[in-house]
């Protein structure tokens, strides 16, 4: 695999995962949780685009967003908080229709993190692929995991919530340690009384 033309960039780096994923269709037709992955991440990923950011890829339940990398923004914190505002509106509307169908309601879970990372293509014999990578990346996907921990849907670094404090309110957490970092990082919980006005 090779990285073609890496940019250091610094940019906002977002991971969403849909909550028990598998356990919404124990019992039901693959097919059928194949489609509603498809369409509840192509939602979600439209919020992404309308909000300023790029989705850089699906992981099966869930995808990685980042801010500032493929499209110029100084405001790339901002831009992913607007979009986890948004996120949560349209999860409403979402399990409002469910509700009425006697389904199981849908709920993610969400890691921001912001920093500098290598912006590049990567090309191999079968795929070719533009991305971002380095630490930025892996924090917001550990970051993403604590929200498991903490029973809580958005959960942001300390560098993140710098940015965001005097706009936006939040929880700070308990420190804890995370895979690949020595020290327990700091994370804020981005509270469900946000707005985007």
């Amino acid at each position: 695999m090779n990285a073609q033309n890496p940019e250091k960039k610094v940019g906002t780096v977002l991971f969403c995962d849909i909550r028990n994923f598998t356990s919404l269709f124990d019992d039901k037709d693959p097919f059928e949780a194949v489609e509603f992955a498809n369409t509840v991440l192509a939602v979600l990923g439209e919020v992404v685009e309308e909000n300023g950011g790029t989705v850089d890829r699906f992981t099966g339940d869930g995808f990685l967003a980042h801010f500032g990398f493929a499209r110029e923004a100084d405001n790339h914190v901002k831009l992913a908080a607007k979009t986890c505002v948004s996120i949560r509106g349209t999860l409403k509307e979402i399990n409002a229709s469910r509700y009425f169908k006697v389904e199981s309601m849908v709920a993610v879970g969400i890691g921001i993190h912001t920093g500098e990372a290598a912006y590049c293509r990567l090309e191999t014999n079968q795929l070719k692929q533009t991305t971002v990578l380095g630490d930025t990346v892996n924090v917001a996907a550990r970051i993403e995991e604590l929200t498991k921990h903490y029973t809580v849907d958005v959960l942001c670094s300390d560098e993140v919530y710098q940015v965001l404090k005097d706009d936006f309110q939040f929880q700070k957490m308990p420190l804890k340690s995370i895979r690949g970092k020595k020290k327990p990082v700091q994370t804020h919980w981005f509270l469900p009384t946000n707005t985007n006005s």
